[in-house]
Formats: structure tokens, sequence, C-alpha cells
């Protein structure tokens, strides 16, 4: 099964820093996956991790992937992924041009602004 998700260049620059100066980063992927549900309907999640059976894997640029699961995919088929770094904070944004209503709530991880910060030193 093929899919098609694009990484913008900051986020490539992004996953490939991360992973280079963060131990427990190096030799993943990126992971995309839906979290939550009800009410507020999901978010977005990035993380990086190592691939399980049944994902679907995305080559996004050389020697960089993103992992999800067929469930996911549905969701994300055609979405952007970018790097912002804003008043809303650093990480990873989810675009999603097949939800015109929803756009992807923004998923950040502390930590990485943190290791990005302490890494820049």
């Amino acid at each position: 099964m093929s899919a098609s998700l694009i990484l913008t260049e900051k986020a490539v620059a992004s996953a490939r820093h991360l992973a280079g100066t963060n131990p427990e980063y190096s030799g993943k992927n990126l992971r995309l996956y839906l979290a939550g549900k009800g009410c507020d309907g999901f978010e977005y999640g990035v993380t990086f991790d190592v691939w399980q059976e049944g994902d679907i894997t995305v080559d996004v640029a050389d020697n960089l992937k993103i992992f999800c699961d067929p469930r996911t995919l549905e969701f994300v088929e055609g979405s952007t992924v970018d790097w912002v770094d804003d008043e809303r904070g650093s990480g990873f944004l989810v675009e999603n041009p097949n939800h015109r209503k929803f756009r992807g709530k923004f998923y950040k991880k502390e930590v990485w602004r943190k290791k990005l910060e302490s890494a820049s030193q």
C-alpha cells in the first residue's frame, strides 16, 4: 500500500537534528498517529519510533521515513507535516487538506524544545 504524506524542509531538518542530538531517537524514524476522540475529535501526533508489524512506511527524504498504522493513514492521507516554532511553542504540526473544518491540533513535546535548546548551546 502506498501513501501520500509530505514533510516540509523544516520538518525534515528538525527531525534529523533531533535524531542526531538525542540518543533515544537515534536509529528511529517518525511515527504519525491519532490521539484522543470524543467531542473534541482527535489530535495528530508525531513521535520517534521503530517500525511495527502492520505499519505503512512512507519514504519522505533520504534515510527518513514516516510510519503509521492503516487506521491512521485513512485520516492523514495527503497531509503535510511541518515544524513550527512560534507563539504556540515548538513541534510538528500536521496540516490535513481533507478536513476542512478541522486542522490538526498543534502537537508539541516540551522535552523536544528543551533538547533543541541544550543542543544549540
